[in-house]
């Protein structure tokens, strides 16, 4: 698990979106970047982070790269992250110590 990997890629807004799009189903690299005012090589330097991070990955169809989310790095997100709260919870406040 690369936790700081997956919570950099999602760092950024456009990627977020391509993370949600991508949430209800697989989409090619045009329909993703048709959803975004920036120019398709930009687009694609967005996947490339969200594929490296290990949220999506990529299959080449044809003349289309096919894109799928992958959601274990999100639920290693929201594990370590309840940890985290679930551990703050138990800290007796400043003002109770």
């Amino acid at each position: 698990m690369d936790l700081s990997a997956a919570l950099a890629a999602i760092a950024d807004p456009s990627r977020r979106q391509i993370v949600q799009r991508l949430m209800h189903g697989s989409a090619t690299t045009g329909q993703l970047a048709e959803l975004f005012p920036i120019s398709r090589p930009a687009v694609s330097q967005h996947l490339k982070v969200l594929q490296d991070a290990g949220l999506i990955s990529t299959t080449v169809s044809g003349r289309h790269r096919w894109h799928e989310l992958h959601t274990t790095p999100l639920a290693d997100i929201v594990h370590w992250a309840s940890q985290v709260i679930m551990t703050a919870d138990k800290v007796p406040a400043k003002d109770d110590r």
